[in-house]
């Protein structure tokens, strides 16, 4: 799965839907805030020491760049010097090794549109990382290789560019200058980053001649060289730490994303320590994938044993991380992730695609060892999986989303979008309602949907085992009717609630009794009897409505009969006088009516109305509904809210055999038919 140049996927083919850089684009969105508003952008780091600018003695910057902007975003300003040498002798003296060097952080500022991604956690961390390097680490590199050099492959050794130097304690000052509004939020984000308040400090308060007041709070983080170990440790040790600095030497341009699964921001485990953690991530593309960091120096890797976890620099140092002893090179792949891009065309449709298509599009991110990156639905935290698992990328605000949606739900979706105009229905319609195809009952009709599945836009969930039995076994749409009844009569639901369950599915019988052209068609182009969110044809359509990323398909969008509030009806005419969707629930309930069904008119508006979520979930359509609508609005609304929760719980539910369908229409459901005049045989 590679990118239209031949080359793996990279940052901007995953994120740059959110973006848009035509004049126009811009215009229509209203994003014409600034010259790079709404421009698809990377950031990077650099890394500057002294120079003319310099205030303090041994000062460095730490700056953050946009790609398509000049000027830092965010930078850090920080400063170290080494103990004073003892006076007494012309060397060293043996306590030198225990001596402690001394840094001060004296600037750490991110422009206001750019926090909330933890971008000063980020300059923290490379400073801090900065300052042990110079001070704290056992060892250095010759010249002529260096820690990050991409030509490292293989075991590392031990002889060819370590070198011993002195270590020193490190105590780094800072002050937290918070003003009122922020009180107690920059100490808390210090600690966080392992810093703590000095005690015997004093708080000032200081007045910037800008109308706030300040205070500034004394705060230190002390740092140690390695814990010093048998030499063979020490030794291993090194070579841990050097595999590391490898590793995250590679991060070139990034991103600040969030990994976000159905609750809200996913967890991973740390490797060392089997904790779970909630992080901010940084994602950079190489030629081989992408790769995860975390703004507090973390890199995420997948192990041949399927886990998902992270490495933090502090791990190199534990002596039971054995995996840091893996081959450099195998390693770094481990670190990777294969991003896979998931079409929306299924081959049979034409070339009609448009970039807002991928607002919503599907993704893979493969590891080395052949499993998908995903989210754990139960305990929300980054996992591996066999089987694939999809995500969605946001470029308009940086995340990524692990997401239960399908290929065959989206494929769905956009024939839906684009098939589905009011000439179309029209015409189904006219086909259709003369009911013509033949004559059967209901209960005969359940018999024929047992052939299609109860969920068929449903793939294996990430966290679902293979299944070692055969697919037949899976629950089929007779099943779910049957379930949904039994659920509605277990709740003592009215009689005709629970006969409305029993039927609604039936719908799709029609692909059987028309196989030459409904079956045909739905096996190969579009299948209209699937239950799927439905929406008003003939009127403007919501802007919310399921899957509008492939509202540009729609011929109606652009006809002015049919694009206006009210469209081709009256201003509150009522839904039982518009056009819905073409679907098998539609077609059921004219089914039902055109064979005198004697049900209420609450069942039959729950039968029509419970897949048009846009109206009875987000109250749309107000310039069509009438008096009438809203009387029956709290039944539709108790109906959908049934069905959704049984569709979950039919999941993985066995298949009801035919005995046991028998016995239940025979002891229940055929007094309920007969009483409402459902027994008879119907013209389809």
């Amino acid at each position: 799965n590679l990118g239209p140049e031949g080359k793996v996927f990279g940052l901007q083919d995953l994120f740059a839907h959110g973006f848009d850089t035509t004049d126009d684009n811009r215009r229509r969105t209203g994003c014409t805030t600034g010259r790079h508003a709404n421009k698809f952008y990377t950031l990077r780091l650099e890394h500057r020491q002294g120079g003319p600018m310099a205030q303090h003695r041994g000062e460095e910057r730490i700056l953050i760049f946009r790609s398509d902007v000049r000027a830092a975003i965010a930078k850090i300003i920080f400063s170290s010097a080494l103990p004073e040498r003892s006076k007494s002798s012309g060397v060293e003296s043996q306590a030198t090794h225990y001596s402690t060097a001394h840094a001060k952080i004296h600037v750490l500022d991110v422009k206001s549109q750019y926090r909330g991604r933890d971008l000063g956690g980020l300059l923290f961390s490379e400073a801090i990382t900065s300052i042990k390097s110079k001070y704290c680490n056992d060892y250095s590199y010759d010249e002529g290789e260096e820690a990050g050099s991409e030509t490292t492959s293989g075991p590392i050794k031990s002889n060819v560019c370590i070198k011993q130097k002195q270590v020193y304690n490190v105590e780094c000052m800072l002050d937290a200058e918070e003003d009122a509004a922020r009180h107690g939020k920059l100490v808390s984000f210090y600690k966080h980053l392992g810093c703590r308040v000095k005690s015997l400090k004093r708080v000032q308060y200081v007045n910037n001649n800008d109308s706030e007041t300040y205070r500034k709070v004394p705060m230190q983080i002390v740092l140690h060289p390695p814990k010093t170990t048998s030499p063979s440790k020490q030794e291993c040790a090194r070579m841990r730490r050097r595999k590391f600095s490898h590793l995250v030497s590679s991060k070139g341009s990034f991103l600040p994303v969030q990994l976000i699964g159905s609750l809200g921001k996913l967890s991973v485990c740390s490797h060392a320590s089997e904790q779970n953690m909630k992080l901010d991530w940084l994602v950079t593309e190489t030629p081989d994938g992408i790769q995860f960091y975390t703004t507090l120096g973390h890199i995420l890797f997948a192990t041949l044993s399927g886990t998902v976890s992270v490495l933090y620099p502090g791990d190199q140092d534990n002596e039971d991380n054995s995996d840091l002893d893996n081959d450099a090179k195998a390693l770094k792949q481990w670190t990777h992730f294969v991003p896979c891009h998931i079409s929306d065309e299924d081959g049979t449709e034409g070339n009609d695609r448009s970039q807002s298509d991928s607002s919503r599009s599907l993704w893979l991110l493969r590891t080395c060892h052949g499993t998908f990156l995903t989210a754990d639905s139960l305990r929300q935290k980054l996992s591996c999986t066999r089987l694939p698992s999809f995500w969605q990328a946001n470029g308009a605000n940086h995340s990524l989303v692990c997401t239960s949606d399908t290929p065959p739900r989206r494929h769905h979706y956009r024939k839906c979008w684009k098939f589905q105009t009011y000439d179309y229905v029209s015409s189904m319609r006219s086909r259709f309602l003369n009911f013509s195809l033949g004559r059967t009952t209901l209960i005969e009709a359940l018999g024929l949907i047992h052939a299609f599945p109860a969920h068929p836009f449903h793939s294996l969930s990430s966290d679902e085992p293979i299944p070692d039995s055969s697919p037949d076994s899976a629950p089929s749409l007779r099943t779910l009717c049957f379930f949904m009844a039994e659920i509605a009569r277990e709740d003592g639901l009215p009689d005709w609630v629970q006969l409305v369950a029993l039927f609604h599915e039936l719908g799709e019988a029609v692909k059987i009794l028309d196989p030459s052209n409904t079956g045909v068609m739905a096996e190969s182009i579009y299948d209209w009897t699937i239950s799927s969110r439905s929406r008003v044809v003939g009127c403007k359509i919501p802007q919310r409505a399921t899957f509008s990323e492939f509202r540009h398909l729609n011929m109606d969008e652009e006809d002015s009969r049919y694009n206006s509030d009210s469209g081709a009806y009256q201003a509150n005419c009522g839904l039982e006088n518009v056009l819905l969707k073409w679907s098998g629930c539609e077609y059921m309930y004219y089914l039902l009516r055109h064979n005198n069904a004697s049900l209420p008119e609450e069942a039959f508006a729950m039968l029509r109305y419970f897949l048009l979520g846009d109206w009875h979930e987000h109250f749309e359509y107000s310039y069509l509904t009438n008096a009438d609508d809203e009387d029956m609005l709290p039944f539709i609304q108790e109906f959908d809210a049934l069905r959704r929760s049984v569709r979950l719980k039919c999941v993985d539910c066995d298949d009801l055999t035919d005995e046991r369908c028998g016995f239940l229409w025979d002891s229940h459901y055929a007094n309920i038919a007969a009483k409402y005049n459902c027994d008879h045989v119907f013209n389809w």
